[in-house]
């Protein structure tokens, strides 16, 4: 049962509304026009950023490819690399003492420290501080470097605490095709993660890095993981982005220059966080002035929900079954005129109920007197019983016959008193009536049953279609001189379960036909005894169970048959 809100209750909460409503909307306004400054500020502010941070990762970047195109094709290392013999010649060791000094020039010459690496085609590897890791490192590098042919490919090296970059170093004096050997160069990581913190304008912003071939990765938060930042890359914005990780909001921003992206992403409420204290002066000052508003509506709600609390005692009485009720009228406004007539309505409500309740019992008892059609068969069971075992005593066998269709008619038509049987058993009781009547009338009565098999287990009411048969029998075949055939047909449509008796009788004419169909509707003995009282019982019966909405639909044409259709709820759930 719902609990009922008081009249106290509801005004209490309406002015409450009335007050926090213009405090809440002018503080949503506020709120989302500081949140829209606060973050084109912002995006203002990490455009700028983002912009200089990507143009020194370029310059960064730029130097040191052009270092290594300096070294790739340095004339005195292209001629130490382009000869096998290794023996200790006097031209090798000259080639070998230039190559060296080549090497510790470009390390020299470099703005920042660089450890320069050269594998020689015979696999020998070349440089200063060189030792068993790194050696692994670019022995596990040279596949790579060979599939990009001389293009520069940069990777950042966790176990080495390295960036490098690493390519394959052709001939450039006989042939841009052959390859004579590999360069490696690595730059200390710390001084590329110095660069780019002096970019983070936040504590808690983050910058993440790497190229369209998937070689170089480098992020400044390992926790964060990489179908976010590819998120933040598929659509790059330099004017920030929302994106959604694990329930949390960030502002995004993603920019490309020449194959490599770089995306930074914040907390969305790191950039809002100016607006918190304003928020909470609001609250505050809302919190104020609800309990104000409380105040007042409880003060002035007083006067007004006093009577109606009377009306509502004398209300719950008749409520309770008193219902001559006496209700002092105090006040001459509309709750006097409500607490009026309530005194005048509480005798006629008491007179309405049992008005209302005889004329019930007189209806319920007058339909099912008028729906009684269905006779007692115990007697006749039993007495059938005893006339079929003296039948075969005697070998008559067309007695034994109709008795046995009877006594097995009155058996479904019992039921053990139930109103509900299955669409099988209601043709199974139409067929032993049809075989008592073709034995009744030879050679004049035929009939066929035509049902869906998965119709059997639906359950309906009894005795609906032995009324219509005996109908079409009545009233459509032995008016014929010829033989007549009766067709009974049961079919679903969707929401519906049809059945159907059909005959090919003399038929009415429309005349006879509207009356028959105004008769369905209609009680008295007047009807019953010329316009048939089974069709009308079966009518009403459908309705008083099923509703107003289902029932007999009657077509008949003169001379051209009956057909009497029935339809009734259905729904797949209904087969047990």
């Amino acid at each position: 049962m719902v609990k009922m809100r008081s009249v106290r209750s509801q005004m209490m909460l309406f002015f409450s509304l009335l007050t926090l409503v213009p405090i809440l909307l002018s503080f949503v306004h506020v709120y989302y026009v500081l949140q829209n400054y606060l973050e084109n500020s912002y995006s203002r502010q990490q455009k700028q950023s983002i912009d200089n941070l990507a143009s020194d990762i370029d310059d960064w970047r730029a130097k040191r490819e052009e270092l290594s195109l300096q070294i790739f094709g340095d004339r005195h290392i292209q001629q130490f690399l382009k000869h096998d013999d290794l023996a200790h010649s006097v031209e090798q060791l000259q080639r070998t003492s230039e190559f060296r000094q080549a090497l510790q020039t470009y390390v020299a010459a470099s703005d920042t420290p660089v450890s320069v690496f050269v594998v020689h085609r015979s696999g020998v590897i070349y440089g200063e501080g060189l030792n068993g890791t790194i050696a692994q490192y670019i022995c596990a590098r040279l596949k790579l470097a060979e599939r990009h042919a001389g293009s520069p490919v940069w990777e950042n090296a966790e176990p080495l605490q390295q960036i490098v970059l690493f390519r394959r170093i052709n001939d450039t004096e006989s042939d841009l095709n052959r390859r004579i050997g590999y360069l490696f160069l690595m730059f200390h990581k710390a001084d590329f993660e110095r660069m780019i913190h002096r970019y983070i304008v936040n504590g808690r912003q983050e910058y993440a890095l790497f190229d369209l071939q998937n070689t170089f990765r480098f992020q400044t938060d390992k926790e964060t993981p990489e179908s976010f930042i590819r998120e933040i890359a598929e659509k790059p914005s330099r004017s920030g982005r929302i994106l959604a990780l694990e329930k949390k909001q960030y502002v995004t921003f993603a920019e490309t220059r020449r194959g490599w992206t770089l995306v930074s992403w914040i907390p969305k409420g790191e950039v809002l966080k100016p607006a918190r204290e304003l928020i909470v002066g609001i609250l505050f000052s809302s919190a104020l002035l609800l309990l104000f508003s409380v105040f007042m509506v409880f003060f002035l709600s007083h006067r007004i929900t006093k009577p109606l609390k009377m009306l509502q005692r004398k209300l719950g009485k008749i409520g309770s079954g008193s219902f001559v009720v006496s209700v002092p009228v105090v006040r001459n406004d509309e709750i006097g005129e409500l607490a009026m007539a309530l005194n005048r309505m509480s005798k006629e409500i008491a007179d309405l109920i049992q008005k209302n309740k005889e004329e019930e019992n007189k209806r319920r008892l007058l339909q099912l007197q008028t729906l009684e059609y269905q006779i007692n068969p115990h007697f006749l069971y039993n007495t059938l019983d005893s006339v079929n075992m003296l039948a075969r005593k005697h070998n008559d066998t067309l007695i034994a016959d109709i008795v046995t269709y009877l006594s097995r008619l009155f058996r479904i038509s019992l039921n053990q008193g139930r109103e509900m049987i299955t669409v099988e058993e209601e043709l199974r009781h139409v067929t032993y009536y049809l075989k008592i009547q073709e034995i009744r009338f030879v050679d004049q009565l035929y009939w066929e049953i035509q049902a869906d098999d998965s119709l059997m287990r639906v359950r309906i009411i009894k005795f609906l279609l032995q009324p219509l048969v005996e109908n079409s029998i009545n009233h459509g075949i032995r008016k014929r001189s010829e033989p007549g055939y009766i067709y009974i047909r049961v079919w679903a449509e969707p929401d519906h379960l049809v059945l159907e008796v059909e005959d090919d009788g003399v038929g009415m004419d429309a005349e006879r036909l509207e009356q028959v169909r105004q008769s369905l509707n209609e009680w008295g003995e007047e009807h019953e005894q010329h316009l048939g009282f089974g069709l009308r019982n079966v009518h009403q019966r459908i309705r008083l169970h099923y509703g107003p909405g289902y029932g007999l639909t009657i077509n008949s044409e003169k001379n051209g048959g009956t057909t009497v259709t029935i339809r009734l709820p259905y729904h797949p759930e209904d087969q047990k």
